[in-house]
């Protein structure tokens, strides 16, 4: 399978802070049945 979309990083960067909002609102998305992490990651890039 060939990657359809590379991303190279090239500055150095310091850990996300996420709001508690979004933390709540990622953990309720990880709970419904079904749903994969690599699910969860594509929805919150787009």
């Amino acid at each position: 399978m060939t990657p359809s979309r590379v991303e190279v990083i090239t500055a150095v960067e310091r850990r996300r802070r996420w709001p508690q909002a979004e933390k709540e609102r990622l953990v309720a998305l990880s709970l419904e049945p079904g749903t994969s992490a690599s699910q969860i990651a594509r929805v919150d890039a787009g």
